[in-house]
């Protein structure tokens, strides 16, 4: 019964099969309980959760049920604050803001957004990326020769991560680039929509939908690729994937979001083009894909970049000294 949280998230699967709202009860209570059977039986001193709804709601209702009160630190990776905005979703997020210790967001986009709810949170709120490791994994392979005519997605198969836009972009492309392939790695609800287009499309031949991969595995993908492209239509909290594909040293282009600009920097770090505009997006392929220079360029400023403020040791870092800051301000 499993079936609520993945293949596009809960939101996504809540809008395509009402039933699923049935799930919602257990899963909201399976949490709750989980949480108070720890708090009796183990020395919690703290409490961080993940997403204010439901992790964050569930946290502070389980601390005011039990009697160790450990302070709670909440997370907010983009969905739950982008999202869910109708009157009563909105006076759950106050609450979880208001009741928490301290906040910590992805990027500096949500935490305008966390003040926009909440202005007096403005002295809890932390700007801490997660990160990844740049260390071991998403780093440049060296035993993997880079293409020159391949373009790569890598993302859930949703609207709003704009796959449809990327396929229209390189249909139009494609004449002037007859070896072009893109590959699009991901899954989920629109994927058959997205098959069906390529189908029309004829281009069968040049755009292969790959699935699912292991995470660890992404890092052979991103050093293939001669250019990887995100051309999100909606709102995201930070972008984690832009990260990796530079950490690997592939360019990247991706389009003009809020979250992004924590990351890239137009024509010094990546392009970026206008949210929605394939004429845009089709203009900043061509301009990489006819200039390896170009791509070099960026992807050197890029990754040092990267390096320096999104490993994991920068993050673990941070969240190392929100906590014992925490803790300490709960001790007084």
């Amino acid at each position: 019964m499993e079936k609520l949280v993945y293949n596009g998230g809960i939101s996504t699967n809540l809008k395509r099969n009402k039933l699923k709202w049935l799930l919602i009860p257990s899963f909201f209570i399976g949490q709750l309980f989980a949480i108070l059977k720890i708090l009796r039986w183990k020395p919690v001193a703290l409490i961080h959760a993940h997403w204010l709804i439901p992790q964050g709601c569930i946290a502070h209702l389980a601390v005011k049920l039990s009697n160790n009160k450990p302070p709670v630190i909440c997370t907010s990776h983009g969905s739950d604050l982008f999202g869910l905005n109708n009157v009563l979703s909105i006076k759950i997020k106050q609450w979880v803001i208001n009741k928490s210790k301290a906040i910590s967001v992805v990027s500096n986009a949500l935490k305008q957004r966390v003040l926009e709810i909440t202005p007096q949170s403005r002295k809890k709120v932390s700007v801490i990326p997660m990160g990844t490791d740049l260390r071991n994994v998403f780093i440049p392979t060296n035993d993997v020769i880079r293409k020159n005519n391949m373009l790569l997605f890598v993302g859930r198969l949703v609207k709003t991560k704009g796959a449809d836009l990327l396929i229209q972009a390189f249909s139009n492309i494609k004449p002037e680039h007859h070896k072009l392939e893109l590959f699009i790695i991901g899954h989920g609800p629109e994927k058959s929509v997205l098959e069906q287009r390529v189908f029309d499309l004829k281009l069968q031949e040049s755009i292969h939908f790959i699935g699912n991969v292991p995470h660890n595995e992404l890092a052979h993908w991103y050093s293939k690729a001669t250019i990887s492209i995100f051309p999100f239509k909606g709102d995201e909290g930070f972008g984690l994937v832009l990260i990796e594909a530079i950490g690997c040293g592939c360019p990247v282009i991706v389009s003009d979001i809020p979250a992004i600009h924590d990351v890239i920097k137009h024509q010094k770090t990546g392009l970026i083009f206008a949210k929605n505009n394939i004429d845009a997006l089709e203009k900043n392929i061509l301009e990489l894909l006819e200039s390896p220079q170009k791509r070099m360029q960026l992807t050197s400023k890029a990754y040092q970049y990267v390096r320096k403020s999104f490993s994991w040791d920068r993050s673990y870092k941070d969240y190392l000294r929100l906590i014992n800051k925490t803790l300490t301000e709960n001790d007084r």
